[in-house]
């Protein structure tokens, strides 16, 4: 059999591409199968290691929750099995293990939760032997227990008695059967058939937690293929439990884990089938197309489609395929001639720029309007555009032109063309893809200049929105009068809506019969003759009522002169008219005031002539003032008086503001005045005038004198007082201090006046007084002292600040400050306190010093958090050593034992004797317990030491009770409470010994 061409390059071609393709597959499915393998791997090693690393961490949290318990069990010793019993009943252990047992150390257990009615003896037990052998905790491997036969793990710790010796063992047992930290992880999953499993570690690994209960304790390797039928292909990871000693291993099954792998080979056998079948179409489609009889026009259809006006020659003869193509190729080309030049006539004699360019972004075809849109010349059509863009963004604008001819998708887009005549235009530039067989050739737009359009939209916008924004009134009407636009203002104005029709207004609707009649008389002839008239007019509100405007009417001609429409402009006038008529009352008032005040007021030109004086003028000098006007200052006041106020007036006639005090003689009598010239500017800033205001200050000047003889006696007072006075204004600064305040501070009195308290006193001790200053500047009489201790000295102030009011008592303009030394009475007043405090045989705080020192601390330890002890101790057998050698030796041996108290305990540490032989310490910023509990032995210690007693030797021992407090409400008698009740307990445990208690006393206690 034969196969054609066409077939023979179809099977060639694919067998090729299959046998590329295939082996190209096999070995990326080969290299990805075991980077998959690999990543499996470390994820699982991964989550297997999470999984070691938290059962651990629970394991660990286990053992220290029974440790600590057995640290309580050994504070209460193994003397009562019943209290043993009831603590682990109470003692919330079974939250976390499934029993618990305590064990003496031959391996009898005494106390077992839940109870049994014969508990086992575990001596045997390898992890018992371990305790009890080497005093540490231990986890046993996996066994059964001995009551119930249950396979278990057991945790167990040493129990400590009071002597720190090993008395007995704590164990706790985990249930591999039930729901606890094991059992829970025994039915995780991980994926679809993961499972976790726990083996013991060494040379015979026995199976610790399984998914499979019936495997506990059995060998691990007989366990794996029992439970899954495991196989060496199986995906397994493992992490060592360091806490235990055992391996967790993470065990996937391996048609589970390498099922994606088996689906992926098996998709990519179908893919191949799939391709080579869909490749051996294609390619004897491609080859038929190929192989039709197009050779013989090759070369015709490249020359005509480089030079479409090239004569080719076809053979048109031919009774043949390629004489039929040859045939139909040149009737085409003879309708694509005549086409063209239909479509260059057409598109040379449009208004618009029209264009063609290639896949390369060159452009094949411009018209004439294109060309005189881009200001170009036809040899620069290819890509002259892009001269018109600057050099330095020109290739980026060339690449992005490439771009968007060779995407499929259409353009719309404006540009600003900056031409080489420095003229601008704003164009509009649209495209669309030729598409050849789904293949873009290129694009073909259009180029509309849009510039004169856009700058008459963009004005006709300015204009819109200034009418829209402007408060002005701004209507448009018709030549009948019918209203065509008005805009916002007009229509709030006039309570129209905004979105309400117009076209059915007219003038007439807004206007009085009034100012209609004066538009038909005046303002619309006007409007016409001239093209504006300008004006004032009423018009109505929305109340319909009258208000005036400045109103100003356009007349608006077409192209043949005739009236066309108006537009009126108007501006609300009512405030300007408002303000005309308050101006003319304004005068009115203003001459009224001023020729009612007791002062000389006037206005001079700049040649220092009346132009405007006040009645007083006439009151003052017996001369009406009409008769001033037009007269000179130096013609009225005469030479004397001239001389005195020249420099004043040349200084005011060169600008400044000037206020100055001179003396008058009137007709009345003798006058002091104070003088003030204000100058008057033009718009160039050139003084035209002088205001002047002359005030009788003579009553002021005799008070002011009045009260300088005053201060000088009131100082005189104050300089003669023993305490410190001052007066401080409401912006802090000293005004008045008498000598004392002087001597105080070693500064003169102008050294201190216009200084601040805070310049004064400095920042630190300023922060001590502010609250009381502010206060005082409040209105409120302040009173309080203030202590200062140095290394070598001691003073204390009494302070009273007493606020100042305003002569119309409604401000406080400042405050009195009067200082009092009362170092003296202070110190007597200390010690005698400090005598009500202190024991007087043994020099420690007696009770009363006692309760306030303990209620500091505690007050301190509420605000810090810090740890402090009470230490209650008192002398065993005093009242016998005081019946047998008297009562002197009993005080004798109160104060050496007060002695040793305050030598062997830190500086810091507050002694104090209650009464008797009870004597307590309070210690602060403890560290912890065993601090305190340290120096309470050391007091034990010393106490030892015989006391020599009125040549006698006495030998004696203390017994101490230690409570602590850190914070929280409880009170100081329930702190002193729980000290006493640990003495009471040292006495009971035979004295001589410390009994502390093991927690810190709380609130709610009595």
């Amino acid at each position: 059999m034969r196969f054609k061409l066409r077939t023979k390059t179809a099977l060639l071609i694919t067998s090729l591409v299959l046998a590329l393709v295939g082996a190209t597959g096999w070995w990326q499915y080969r290299n990805l199968s075991s980077e998959y393998v690999n990543l499996m791997r470390e994820q699982q090693q991964a989550l297997t290691e999470s999984a070691a690393a938290d059962l651990d961490y629970k394991l660990g949290v286990h053992l220290a929750a029974l440790t600590r318990a057995a640290r309580e069990l050994g504070t209460q010793g193994f003397a009562d099995a019943a209290a043993q019993q009831r603590f682990l009943a109470d003692k919330d252990l079974r939250a976390m293990f499934d029993n618990a047992a305590l064990a003496t150390l031959d391996g009898a257990i005494i106390a077992i939760n839940p109870p049994a009615t014969q508990p086992p003896n575990v001596a045997d037990r390898d992890y018992f032997r371990r305790v009890r052998d080497l005093g540490q905790p231990a986890i046993s491997a996996p066994l059964l227990t001995k009551g119930s036969h249950q396979p278990a793990v057991v945790m167990a710790v040493p129990v400590a008695g009071s002597d720190g010796r090993l008395v007995g063992v704590l164990g706790a047992a985990l249930n591999l059967q039930r729901a606890n930290v094991l059992g829970d992880l025994s039915r995780a999953t991980v994926g679809r058939g993961g499972y976790y499993e726990i083996v013991t570690r060494g040379e015979s690994p026995q199976v610790v937690m399984h998914p499979d209960a019936n495997l506990l304790l059995k060998p691990a390797a007989a366990a794996a293929v029992a439970f899954t039928g495991g196989t060496e292909n199986d995906l397994a990871t493992h992490a060592t439990v360091r806490s235990a000693d055992w391996d967790l291993r993470l065990i996937v099954p391996a048609r589970i884990a390498y099922a994606p792998l088996e689906q992926a080979r098996r998709n990519l056998l179908l893919q191949l089938l799939w391709l080579g079948l869909g490749c051996a179409l294609l390619v004897w489609l491609g080859t038929t197309w190929l192989m039709r009889p197009l050779e013989a026009l090759s070369s015709a259809i490249r020359t005509l489609r480089h030079s479409p006006g090239s004569q080719v020659k076809l053979d048109v003869v031919a009774n043949d395929e390629r004489g039929d193509l040859a045939r139909e190729f040149d009737a085409l080309m003879a309708d694509l001639r005549e086409k063209r030049l239909e479509m260059s006539a057409v598109t040379d004699a449009s208004p618009v720029g029209l264009f063609r360019c290639d896949s390369d972004g060159r452009m094949t075809y411009v018209n004439d309007e294109y060309l005189a849109i881009h200001g170009l010349e036809r040899k620069d059509a290819g890509e002259g555009w892009l001269s018109l863009v600057r050099e330095e963004i020109r290739e980026k604008v060339r690449q992005e032109w490439i771009r968007i001819v060779n995407a499929a998708d259409p353009m719309n887009a404006t540009r600003r063309l900056h031409r080489r005549d420095g003229t601008q235009v704003l164009v509009t530039l649209r495209s669309r893809p030729v598409l050849a067989e789904g293949r873009v050739m290129g694009h073909v737009g259009t180029v509309t200049d849009i510039t004169e359009r856009t700058q008459a939209e963009r004005a006709l916008r300015t204009l819109t929105a200034i009418f829209d924004m402007t408060t002005d009134y701004i209507v448009q009407l018709d030549a009948t009068g019918r209203l065509i636009y008005m805009n916002p203002a007009a229509r709030r104005r006039t309570g129209l809506d905004m979105n309400a029709p117009i076209e059915q207004l007219k003038i007439t609707d807004f206007n009085p019969p009034k100012t209609m009649e004066r538009f038909k008389s005046e303002v619309v002839p006007t409007a016409v003759s001239t093209g504006v008239w300008v004006g004032e007019s009423m018009v109505w509100n929305a109340e319909r009522q009258e208000f005036p405007v400045s109103h100003m009417v356009i007349a608006h001609r077409d192209k043949h002169g005739k009236v066309e429409y108006f537009s009126g402009l108007m501006r609300d006038i009512s405030a300007a008219k408002i303000a005309e008529r308050a101006l003319r009352d304004s005068e009115h008032r203003l001459r009224m005031v001023t020729d009612h005040l007791p002062a000389l007021i006037s206005y001079l030109d700049r040649d220092l002539r009346f132009r405007f004086v006040n009645k007083a003028y006439q009151d003052w000098f017996g001369v009406e003032p009409e008769q001033l006007l037009g007269r000179s200052l130096h013609e009225f006041y005469g030479d004397e008086a001239w001389a005195q106020m020249e420099p004043h007036m040349r200084a005011a006639l060169a600008g400044r503001q000037i206020t100055y005090e001179r003396r008058l003689v009137t007709p009345g009598g003798r006058r002091d005045i104070q003088a003030t010239l204000v100058p008057e500017y033009d718009e160039h800033g050139e003084v035209m005038g002088l205001y002047t205001l002359d005030s009788d200050i003579t009553a002021h000047h005799e008070a002011e004198e009045a009260l300088q003889e005053s201060e000088a006696r009131l100082r005189t007072v104050a300089d003669a007082l023993p305490m410190r006075v001052a007066y401080i204004d409401a912006d802090e600064r000293y005004r008045f201090n008498n000598l004392a305040y002087e001597r105080g501070f070693g500064l003169s009195r102008d050294q201190i006046e216009g200084h601040t308290v805070k310049e004064l006193l400095g920042e630190p001790a300023y922060q001590t007084v502010q609250q009381h200053i502010l206060a005082a500047l409040a209105g409120e009489a302040v009173t309080f002292q203030s202590e200062i201790t140095k290394s070598d000295s001691y003073y204390c102030y009494e302070a009273q600040y007493i606020p100042q009011p305003a002569v119309n008592d409604e401000t406080i303009v400042g405050f009195h400050a009067v200082i009092t030394d009362i170092t003296r009475q202070k110190l007597e007043e200390k010690r005698l306190v400090n005598l009500a405090q202190i024991d007087p045989l043994t020099g420690l705080l007696n009770r009363a010093g006692f309760d306030v020192r303990l209620t500091e601390a505690m007050e301190h330890g509420r605000s810090t958090g810090a740890l402090m002890a009470l230490m209650y101790l008192d002398i065993d057998g005093f009242k016998q050593i005081n019946d047998q050698y008297g009562h002197q030796a009993g005080d004798e041996l109160l104060r050496g034992f007060a002695g040793r108290l305050s030598q062997a305990l830190r500086s810091s540490d507050v002694r104090a004797r209650l009464g008797g032989d009870e004597f307590t310490v309070i210690m602060e910023g403890l560290p912890n317990a065993d601090v305190a509990a340290s120096a309470a032995e050391k007091l034990i210690n010393a106490m030892r030491v015989p006391f020599a007693i009125q040549q006698r030797t006495i030998v004696i021992t203390t017994s101490i009770g230690l409570a602590f407090y850190q914070g929280g409400t409880a009170t100081a008698a329930a702190l002193i409470k729980r000290a006493d009740e640990m003495l009471y307990q040292a006495k009971r445990s035979g004295r001589n010994n410390v009994q502390a208690a093991s927690l810190p006393i709380e609130g709610n206690q009595p």
